[in-house]
């Protein structure tokens, strides 16, 4: 890294201060604090500012640059809040589940329909239920096997179905608000703040949701919920990604998405076990208590603290991280390079323009974000449409999920990120194609279903991916608000996730598993354009794009 030296006026305060014996840590640092204070940052000043010889990555590949069990450790308790992502997602699939086979008369009118029916074993149907005229409660009860659903509650089945498909969606409507709020709050106020802020927001609201009363209360819940989660996690993501060497962030990205899939996992089983559906938010909600309590521990990232020209909170974040994970380093003689940036909300808009690559670059990941998201989430809303088995279909769901984070790391090292993005992309393609055919392997598993998982698995890899490509690409001055970008548009991919699963019941399935194909290869284009992070230090700044080639 090329060094550049400080104005003549302070080579001359650091000349006077190594004859007094003092640090040149010192004087540079406080005539760095001096500039802030007096809010004199320029474009010129946007130069290599000279405290030693280290930059952060070397700092942070010294601490922490061979996995220790304490740094393992360290990312699975700081992003404990990942067991309740997937679960607070997928909440109402479990409070909301009925099935159309488990009802039974209870008038006069049903009764006689079932004796006039020619095959009674097909009586017990969506088809008849929906298309009957038959009123819940008066000619029919759900049996359900003894679970509460709100679905039944509040009358989301039958023509209600779409008012379901928008529950469900809801969160993710928040999740996008919720980007678009944290955005300039996170490279602003700094990551720990709005994190803690957005795991609050979510652990009230899903409390609050198992005492809803009513669809339209449960609907703002939500939403809001919505919010703060998704706001929370990319918070989280972007803070740990910042203390994690290069080497070690796809095995610090794959330990962060496991607790996703164990969440989805976790989530399946209290569902299967717990009867009452408000019981299921109240133990998710503990979950996401535990999750959130680790966060006040956590250092703030120190890459945040030197963006906004804070070189002894830097060095005190690095200090504790360090003492966290068993590698105690003293900082107070290392010394560090790096980049001054002037930065608001509004610099940060601007530089998208000032910069091509990094809006360009911001562009394509948006694209891929919302496009992986829409086929992930669309299996995960649609699985008791693939699956014979509702709750075995979604648990192998959550353990593809959780191998889908492991096949990234003998693929990310034979191929590297980018090609092994677009391995996964080809073979989700293919699994689509082959999931057009109609053939039964046993009686509760067909090749649909075989098919649709492997598909499912890759495109999951995919998405994981794709959010450590997303934060090794960008620099960190605009990280968070890059990572809300994209995070945002991957929730518009989420919210039609819900609405797209309602194909598998008003089309043939080869057209839709045609359109997933389609989709497949567009996000395969868009992904050939954009650059491969691997191997490559994460940039400081904008400037430093230019070093990803």
């Amino acid at each position: 890294m090329t060094v550049l030296s400080l104005n003549t006026k302070s080579e001359e305060k650091v000349e006077n201060a190594s004859s007094k014996k003092e640090s040149i840590g010192v004087v540079i640092e406080n005539e760095v604090a001096e500039k802030d204070h007096h809010e004199k940052f320029t474009e010129e000043d946007e130069e290599k500012v000279t405290i030693g010889q280290k930059t952060i990555e070397e700092v942070v590949n010294e601490i922490a640059g061979k996995p220790t069990i304490w740094s393992i450790l360290f990312v699975i308790v700081a992003m404990s809040y990942g067991f309740s992502v997937d679960s607070l997602t997928y909440l109402t699939v479990f409070a909301g589940t009925l099935s159309y086979e488990k009802w039974e008369c209870v008038s006069t009118l049903c009764t006689k329909l079932l004796n006039n029916s020619t095959d009674k074993t097909d009586f017990y149907t969506r088809n008849t239920l929906c298309n009957s005229n038959l009123k819940l409660n008066e000619d029919f009860i759900f049996t359900n096997d003894g679970r509460t659903s709100l679905a039944v509650d509040w009358g989301l089945f039958c023509d209600g179905e779409p008012k379901m498909s928008f529950l469900s969606s809801s969160i993710f409507a928040g999740a996008y608000v919720g980007f678009l709020v944290a955005s300039p709050l996170f490279d602003t106020l700094g990551r720990k703040k709005v994190t803690i802020g957005a795991a609050i927001l979510t652990l009230i609201t899903t409390i609050a949701a198992g005492f809803s009363q009513n669809y339209y209360i449960m609907v703002v819940l939500r939403f809001l919920c919505g919010v703060g989660k998704n706001a929370c996690w990319m918070g989280i993501y972007c803070w740990i990604l910042e203390f994690t060497p290069a080497r070690m962030r796809t095995f610090m990205t794959i330990l962060a998405y496991t607790s996703h899939g164990t969440g989805f996992l976790l989530v399946d089983m209290i569902g299967y076990y717990v009867k009452d559906w408000r019981h299921i938010f109240f133990i998710i909600s503990t979950v996401t208590f535990l999750g959130t309590v680790p966060m006040f521990f956590v250092p703030e990232s120190p890459r945040f603290f030197l963006s906004k020209n804070k070189l002894s909170k830097a060095k005190a974040s690095l200090e504790r991280f360090s003492r966290y994970i068993g590698s105690p380093k003293s900082m107070a003689e290392v010394n560090l390079v790096f980049t001054p940036h002037k930065q608001n909300w509004l610099k940060q808009i601007k530089d998208f323009y000032v910069y091509p690559k990094l809006g360009i670059q911001t562009m394509l990941l948006a694209l891929v974000w919302m496009l992986t998201c829409a086929l992930s989430y669309t299996f995960n809303f649609g699985w008791s449409k693939i699956s014979k088995d509702f709750y075995m279909g979604y648990a192998f769901a959550a353990v593809g999920t959780i191998l889908s984070y492991y096949l990234i790391i003998p693929v990310n090292i034979l191929l590297g990120k980018k090609r092994g993005m677009l391995c996964f992309l080809v073979i989700s393609g293919f699994s689509y194609c082959i999931a057009m055919i109609d053939y039964n392997i046993s009686l509760d598993f067909t090749i649909e279903h075989l098919a649709s998982l492997v598909g499912f698995m890759t495109i999951t890899s995919t998405y994981a991916m794709t959010n450590q490509y997303t934060g090794e690409l960008t620099p960190t001055s605009h990280r968070g608000m890059v990572f809300c970008i994209c995070g945002s548009f991957g929730r518009i991919g989420s919210f039609l996730g819900p609405y797209i699963q309602l194909l598998f019941t008003i089309l043939d399935k080869r057209i839709t598993f045609g359109i997933f194909t389609v989709v497949t290869i567009i996000c395969g284009i868009i992904i050939t354009f954009t650059r491969d992070p691997t191997g490559k230090d994460m940039p400081e700044t904008p400037a430093e794009l230019g070093k990803v080639k």
